[in-house]
């Protein structure tokens, strides 16, 4: 699979990328935590937005030169025209996960299609989908131009857990109170679906619409990381996703 022009024409600085990703959503994180949501509600949701934004906003900043003209954007969120076998397996991903946040708690979740697609849109346009522009857009391309593609997915997985710290200590935050070694373990297999997902397509939208499309799962039905059905349902995901990436980076599928 060849480089996108876009992606080989970049010149790419992940220590200033990071360093302004973090800065920003930390003092998001900060300024949240001292501000009264039910007081200050419009200050509150402006500071959560840009909390959940900075990887795009700072992507659009480095990058403000190649992604202006408009084709160079819409390539750079569409991707590339792939083969149709491709877009079958992401449609199997987005499947699956639905199907395994879903499948063994049934009963508990009390979700309607109304409120699940609302809460949908809102993770894509304001919510956890943006970051993806700079993790999966940016920074895994970035590291896989030197190194092996899962030693890129990890670091950059990695990465991206450590960013989400401040969300521990965000009162009423959705990660307060999780045990971050099981969501260390979430963020990173989540990393390999995301990664082929990118492989597959060149495409940070889809990448965008799996991630909101997680998160609205997690929202609507927290991970049963206790359940050892779910657990080994979700490692064998990133088991198949970790293997598509090691096909879809070799050298002689590249060439082609």
């Amino acid at each position: 699979m060849q480089e996108t022009n876009l992606t080989a024409k970049t010149i790419y600085r992940p220590i200033p990328f990071l360093l302004s990703v973090f800065s920003i959503t930390w003092l998001c994180a900060i300024l949240m935590t001292i501000t009264d949501y039910n007081a200050h509600p419009v200050l509150f949701t402006v500071l959560d937005f840009l909390e959940n934004a900075s990887p795009l906003i700072c992507v659009f900043v480095l990058l403000k030169k190649p992604l202006s003209p408009m084709p160079s954007l819409f390539h750079f969120l569409l991707g590339k025209a792939g083969h149709p076998a491709f877009y079958l397996i992401v449609l199997f991903l987005f499947a699956a996960q639905f199907f395994n946040f879903y499948c063994f708690r049934l009963p508990e979740t009390g979700c309607t299609i109304p409120a699940f697609l609302s809460i949908f849109a809102g993770q894509l346009l304001l919510g956890g989908g943006l970051e993806e522009a700079g993790w999966r857009g940016y920074l895994l391309p970035c590291f896989a131009r030197k190194w092996h593609i899962l030693l890129s997915a990890t670091v950059t997985s990695l990465i991206w857990v450590f960013w989400h710290l401040p969300y521990f200590i965000i009162p009423e935050s959705l990660h307060t109170g999780q045990n971050f070694l099981s969501y260390t373990l979430i963020g990173i297999v989540t990393g390999f679906i995301l990664t082929a997902i990118y492989l597959l397509t060149k495409s940070v939208l889809l990448c965008m619409l799996f991630h909101s499309w997680q998160n609205t799962l997690v929202m609507t039905l927290p991970a049963a990381t206790a359940n050892s059905w779910f657990m080994l349902t979700f490692l064998i995901l990133g088991a198949v996703s970790a293997l598509l990436c090691l096909n879809l980076h070799r050298p002689d599928h590249k060439s082609h």
